[in-house]
């Protein structure tokens, strides 16, 4: 395996046990709450204090909000599984375009400018599209969660604006709905794959 690939899979690792630490730690939150433990004992003091901070901007959710039952450990399942599932994909899109670019080197150091070029605007073309993937699934998360700050939430709101604005002019909303964000999802994926068939075949 080559040093690029053991990054990847480093990462890959890094992201697998960020899942496990964190979804383990609000499981164990669900059955200290369901349990109704003695929140001044060691172990329920614990992990309520490391996790709450995960489960605090979900609360403000207007799901959790209106329930009678506490639903920010739920919501919390279901977005570290969303992060996990795109995450991985991102990464796997990085680690592709990286070979692309490697692959692209080689070729310009042996002279053949056509395929370089061919690998060097086929990859960058589809990280871009791949950012942009991630930019309109996590502002959708993060708009659902009601988070706004920190200099890569700004990042991803400010790619989502970009994608979304011109589609809002073309595509009405249906009642609450703005269906730009899912229009936008599928554009991007038969754009990712026309540009696939364009330069690899």
């Amino acid at each position: 395996m080559t040093i690029i690939g053991l990054i990847f899979e480093a990462m890959r690792g890094i992201l697998w046990m960020a899942f496990g630490l964190t979804v383990g730690l609000v499981i164990a939150r669900m059955v200290v709450d369901g349990l109704r433990l003695n929140p001044f004992g060691w172990f329920p003091y614990v992990i309520r204090r490391w996790s709450e901070p995960l489960l605090r901007p979900l609360r403000r959710n207007p799901l959790a909000f209106t329930s009678r039952y506490d639903l920010a450990p739920i919501l919390f399942l279901i977005l570290a599984i969303v992060v996990l599932a795109f995450g991985l994909h991102f990464l796997g899109d990085l680690h592709r375009a990286a070979i692309g670019f490697g692959m692209a080197a080689r070729f310009f150091a042996q002279g053949d400018l056509s395929f370089g070029a061919r690998y060097l605007i086929g990859h960058a073309l589809l990280l871009a599209l791949s950012v942009a993937v991630v930019c309109v699934i996590f502002s959708v998360v993060f708009s659902w969660i009601g988070i706004y700050r920190g200099r890569l939430v700004r990042f991803i709101w400010w790619g989502f604006e970009r994608i979304t604005a011109p589609l809002r002019r073309v595509v009405p909303p249906i009642g609450m709905f703005d269906l730009t964000p899912l229009v936008a999802y599928f554009a991007l994926l038969i754009l990712s794959w026309l540009v696939q068939v364009a330069f690899f075949g």
